[in-house]
């Protein structure tokens, strides 16, 4: 059992540390795995399947012991949303920036985004289809600013600056059409994961055309 495995790891440890370093381990050891849980349940289960009482028969631990780490699920589902959704940001970031085409760079960021949140439905729904207050503060993006405190649209704001820099884009407004860039960019993934009954061609299709026309009204 991982739980039985996981006190091993600590007892294994004792004679290195002290009984502060120990109990610190321990919840460390903990929370990851109530979080960890609570990602495979909504992957799995989808969110409104999630709770409490299920993360703790997976774990097998009581109720009552999770609450001393979290206070509710909506505070479980930020910390996985926080680890799930910025490994995804941090991919997409990754991608080679072509200074000479930054319209590639975009296309490319975008369906690498496209393609991941696909893969993790559940993740997309928990994300940006749900009212809970932390995790929208995070997400939220058509606020005027935006690009100053949001990571996951700075980069596609120097993307936007570089190509009208570089003559290939039209003289435009950089925050508000990186913002309409990622919002219709949503707009659609939001569909395909909602209508599951679309064909892998259809949706090909749809991907495709969304980009011809996102970087047609980008270009000169």
């Amino acid at each position: 059992m991982e739980i039985v495995a996981m006190r091993k790891i600590i007892i294994k440890k004792d004679e290195f540390m002290g009984i502060t370093e120990r109990r610190k381990l321990e919840k460390e050891i903990i929370r990851k795995k109530i979080i960890d849980t609570a990602s495979q349940i909504l992957v799995e289960e989808g969110y409104e399947n999630l709770s409490i009482r299920k993360i703790a028969n997976k774990i097998e631990y009581s109720p009552g012991i999770i609450y001393h780490y979290f206070k509710d699920k909506s505070e479980i589902v930020t910390f996985v949303v926080e680890q799930g959704y910025g490994r995804i940001l941090k991919s997409i970031n990754e991608v080679p920036v072509d200074t000479e085409n930054p319209e590639k760079t975009i296309e490319k960021g975008l369906r690498k985004y496209i393609e991941l949140m696909l893969q993790y439905p559940e993740q997309f729904r928990t994300v940006l289809m749900n009212d809970i207050k932390s995790i929208q503060e995070k997400v939220n993006m058509l606020h005027e600013g935006v690009s100053k405190d949001r990571k996951s649209i700075q980069q596609l704001c120097r993307l936007v600056e570089l190509g009208i820099q570089k003559g290939k884009f039209r003289d435009m407004d950089i925050e508000l059409t990186a913002q309409i860039i990622w919002t219709s960019t949503h707009g659609l993934l939001s569909r395909l994961i909602l209508e599951k009954n679309i064909s892998k061609q259809q949706r090909e299709r749809l991907i495709d055309h969304h980009f011809q026309i996102l970087i047609s009204g980008l270009l000169k």
